[in-house]
């Protein structure tokens, strides 16, 4: 299991709590104040007064099971999403994340956990939400890459790059950071950056951040094509 890159606040992340179920709820609560430490500030059981929490308290996480009763979770993500852009979502549910999780993500949460997912991977989705990356099941992240690949080998600027610069641009595209990239392609960190600044000459970006927003945007449409 990989590190999360050392962006998580210094001080004690903040996180609100935001599920209709009690042993839910409860049971996540105690994961994120117990076993995490972190600061909780509050815990909600409907969208009301999860609004309320989080215009309040501001937290760096909202933790939330966005399908109230029969609610439009992914509208609720996207409202929320759009009124607190700094508060990362990472969605907890039991609907399948097959049908669900891309959809959540691109309504703007940073990840997709499934409840029937064990302890130690909720841990770890709260950790690489918080740690400034998206999180989804191997499954789920692996079967987008494959998409991407899939695609993007017939673009033009697809074909300006090596089959090794497209997949890790790819693994970018689909939220992995540098370390997650080496492991799942079993390299080094400082290799995976070698290739992006390759893939940044090739197609012309000019930093970091205009890489991963120029990954980001193309595994968005290949998905929407």
């Amino acid at each position: 299991m990989k590190t999360v890159p050392n962006v998580i606040p210094a001080r004690r992340p903040r996180v609100v709590v935001a599920d209709d179920s009690t042993v839910a709820r409860e049971g996540i609560a105690a994961i994120v104040a117990g076993e995490l430490g972190y600061a909780l500030c509050g815990l909600a059981t409907d969208q009301e007064t999860t609004n309320e929490l989080v215009e309040k308290h501001l937290p760096d996480l909202l933790v939330i099971e966005p399908f109230f009763g029969h609610h439009d979770g992914i509208f609720i993500v996207k409202q929320l999403a759009t009124r607190f852009p700094g508060t990362r979502i990472l969605a907890v549910s039991r609907q399948p994340e097959e049908i669900y999780a891309e959809r959540a993500l691109h309504a703007g949460a940073s990840g997709y956990w499934m409840k029937t997912g064990t302890r130690e991977k909720l841990i770890h989705a709260i950790r690489t939400v918080l740690g400034g990356e998206l999180y989804v099941s191997p499954q789920v992240a692996l079967r987008a890459v494959h998409q991407i690949v899939e695609h993007s080998a017939t673009h033009p600027n697809g074909r300006k790059l090596t089959d090794r610069e497209l997949h890790v641009f790819a693994l970018t595209g689909a939220g992995f950071g540098t370390s997650r990239i080496a492991q799942e392609l079993r390299i080094s960190p400082r290799t995976v950056e070698t290739y992006h600044e390759h893939i940044k000459l090739k197609l012309g970006y000019r930093d970091a951040d205009a890489l991963h927003h120029g990954a980001r945007e193309w595994s968005e449409l290949n998905h929407r094509t």
